[in-house]
């Protein structure tokens, strides 16, 4: 029990209008309605990150262009022949889906001992 000299801390004095502390939140009401404010970096790399984008679509056609002449120059090497051919598919049809072979259950990595075992486990628990 504390000494009745000693004076509470905040956290235990009661408040005129209810609760512990005055600056409790009321229900369903926020503390910060707008959020956190947003960083003057974070805002200016979106600026330039657009800026680059839209530079970038506004030069599509010249590079479309240079795809071309790189695929029907006769004396350019295979390697950037190639190369552009995949740039100019890959732009008008998107890069192709890559299959990815993942085991994400665990009863694939079972061995069939492990799986009828479990099963058996299953059935005696549920009575059959």
């Amino acid at each position: 029990m504390r000494a009745p000299d000693r004076p509470m801390g905040n956290i235990c004095r009661p408040m005129p209008k209810g609760g512990l502390r005055s600056t409790s939140f009321k229900p369903g009401v926020s503390g910060n309605p707008s959020g956190r404010p947003k960083r003057p970096q974070t805002i200016e790399t979106r600026k330039i990150t657009t800026d680059v984008k839209a530079a970038a679509r506004e030069l599509t056609p010249e590079a479309m262009d240079t795809l071309k002449e790189a695929m029907a120059d006769p004396k350019a090497p295979w390697a950037a022949k190639i190369a552009a051919a995949i740039a100019v598919l890959d732009r008008g049809w998107g890069k192709p889906t890559q299959a990815v072979d993942a085991n994400v259950s665990v009863l694939d990595r079972m061995t069939d001992d492990k799986k009828r075992a479990l099963l058996a486990a299953l059935k005696a628990l549920k009575g059959d």
